[in-house]
């Protein structure tokens, strides 16, 4: 992979992982778009480790909170959090271990990708709507979150293994359908993000030194650089986002993308 492919990728990286939008589904369907060599899986997971250092970084006091109150330190409600992240963890965790391969056959259908977009778009339209219609006074953070509602938010983001189907839109929608206002779903999907990503980044270690010993390792480095510094802008600009302007103009987009995805297959037949 070139330099700038790599550079470029990792910016559409960067940017889509944290929107609702399916930042692997971009992944596929931007190089689809435009003619160029689909990303290999190790790249795509390692441009994913990139946006975790951007969930680290944005929230690192907040992550410092958590790891503290593991040791009976701070807030003891801290703690219970940190189980409720480890239960929403457990779902996708299972259904990546035991359909890894047929996730990754997936990857190789940007047509098949291009409709799971719609399923996105179809979900956000949805929780949005739900979201609306709720009287304000029940809103819920995650500080009242329940097992169940982490078990069916984890639920949400097992099935967003799918390229396609986004992971951020998937459990902040499910995470509103459930009773949460828009900025502590973000939050609490943006916390969950961290262990799913990190346990996909060791079992890929040794495609990704594989390729980087391959001659791709440069472009693989320079992509979760790129990765790392927009997604720390994606996170920001998503949680002032979501605040005032809902989800609708990510569903939106999702079934613009869906439609480019689907023309561009049906023109090369």
């Amino acid at each position: 992979m070139p330099l700038y492919q790599g550079l470029i990728l990792g910016i559409v990286q960067g940017l889509t992982e944290f929107l609702p939008i399916s930042s692997s589904g971009h992944l596929i369907l931007v190089p689809y778009i435009v003619g160029w060599r689909e990303p290999t899986v190790a790249f795509i997971v390692a441009v994913h480790l990139g946006t975790t250092l951007s969930v680290l970084w944005v929230f690192r006091q907040r992550i410092v909170e958590l790891v503290r109150s593991l040791f009976g330190l701070g807030n003891p409600a801290d703690r219970r959090l940190l189980g409720l992240i480890a239960t929403a963890t457990v779902p996708a965790a299972v259904v990546g271990a035991v359909l890894s391969h047929q996730v990754d056959r997936v990857f190789e259908r940007p047509v098949v990708i291009s409709l799971f977009l719609g399923v996105t778009a179809w979900f956000l339209f949805s929780a949005e709507s739900h979201f609306e219609e709720r009287d304000e006074a029940h809103t819920r953070d995650e500080r009242m979150m329940r097992a169940a509602d982490a078990g069916i938010i984890g639920a949400a983001q097992a099935i967003a293994i799918l390229p396609g189907v986004s992971r951020s839109g998937s459990t902040i929608g499910a995470g509103m359908f459930r009773g949460f206002g828009r900025e502590a779903a973000a939050r609490f999907s943006f916390l969950m993000a961290i262990p799913i990503i990190l346990g996909a980044a060791a079992v890929k270690i040794p495609d990704m030194v594989h390729q980087g010993s391959s001659g791709s390792g440069g472009a693989m480095a320079l992509g979760v650089i790129a990765s790392a510094v927009t997604g720390v802008l994606a996170i920001k600009a998503m949680l002032g986002v979501v605040a005032k302007r809902g989800f609708r103009p990510f569903a939106a987009y999702c079934t613009l993308a869906m439609v480019a995805g689907i023309v561009t297959g049906l023109a090369r037949g």
